[in-house]
């Protein structure tokens, strides 16, 4: 339990950093729909079960992480990775077309009808936090800006490799070990 606290609050630390050092839409988009599910609030079902997508279980799929499937069909993961990983896999999957129901060329809007029963203060709190209409593809969000950069500007898995080390599971990565 101590490993996977720690886990977790290097997670949060490396997250922070990217975040604080202009980290990937997918962590963005990720993290505002969490908020918007209602991860991290005492009692709700996202924080109990480790499910900050508010992820449900399909009929034959396992996801990595998945401990069961509780009530209402929310998977419950092992721990708060497992489920930030499942959340960036869906997203990845929304972004590249793998997804059986979202596609690069919709809306937040559409995508928060699809998504969520209450979709209104849904696509709210998501594109508030992204800081872009609701009106915004997936493809317009995800497509990035031309944006001359310093050529000196560090990238951003250079950032957290240095942030790495401070992790004992990321021992590894310390050695060079990616």
């Amino acid at each position: 339990m101590k490993i996977r606290k720690l886990g977790l609050v290097c997670l949060l630390l490396l997250g922070a950093a990217a975040t604080a050092q202009g980290g990937t839409k997918v962590d963005a988009l990720a993290v505002a729909i969490s908020h918007a599910e209602g991860f991290g609030r005492r009692g709700k079902i996202p924080t109990k079960y480790h499910n900050p997508g508010d992820l449900k279980a399909r009929y034959g799929v396992t996801l990595q992480g998945q401990r069961r499937v509780g009530k209402g069909g929310h998977i419950v993961f092992w721990a708060d990775v497992d489920g930030w990983a499942a959340l960036r896999d869906q997203i990845a999957k929304m972004m590249d077309g793998r997804s059986e129901y979202y596609n690069p060329d919709m809306t937040l809007t559409q995508v928060a009808r699809v998504y969520a029963t209450r979709w209104r203060p849904w696509v709210k709190t998501v594109s508030r936090e992204l800081g872009v209409s609701p009106q915004v593809t997936l493809r317009q969000y995800f497509t990035p800006e031309e944006v001359k950069m310093p050529k000196t500007a560090p990238t951003t898995p250079r950032i957290l490799l240095n942030f790495a080390p401070r992790c004992p599971e990321n021992e590894d990565n310390a050695r060079g070990g990616l």
